[in-house]
């Protein structure tokens, strides 16, 4: 069984904050809650600084048996950095590394002008 949540957040700098704080309500255990919440921030970060175009970020989150499905949409052109061999000298994609070491699984779809990435982080046993 699972339960999902979805909030519209401004593309502007209070995004990741207020995406901290609706993971926060989902969560009991606090490390879930910092692994969760350090994969929001990036995640809702990236689609604020990489994106363009006015529309809201979605932020959605799947409470699963086993783990949360977070999911953060946003305009942007191009695709996500996949792995350390796509950096070569840009400074950019490290926290998407960080978000494979915090999560079992990520990826990413694009949704016409938008592009979802997901992530799904283990409750603690």
């Amino acid at each position: 069984m699972s339960v999902t949540f979805t909030w519209q957040l401004p593309r502007d700098s209070t995004a990741p904050a207020q995406g901290r704080w609706h993971v926060r309500g989902l969560v009991s255990d606090d490390r879930e809650a910092v692994d969760a919440e350090l994969v929001v921030t990036e995640l809702i970060t990236n689609a604020w600084k990489h994106g363009h175009g006015s529309a809201d970020i979605s932020l959605r989150v799947e409470v699963r048996d086993e783990s949360l499905r977070i999911e953060v949409c946003g305009e942007a052109e191009g695709n996500p950095i996949r792995s350390a061999g796509d950096l070569g000298s840009d400074p950019g994609g490290r926290g998407l590394m960080m978000i494979d070491g915090l999560t079992q699984q990520w990826g990413f779809e694009r949704r016409g002008d938008f592009v979802c990435v997901w992530a799904d982080v283990l409750h603690p046993v």
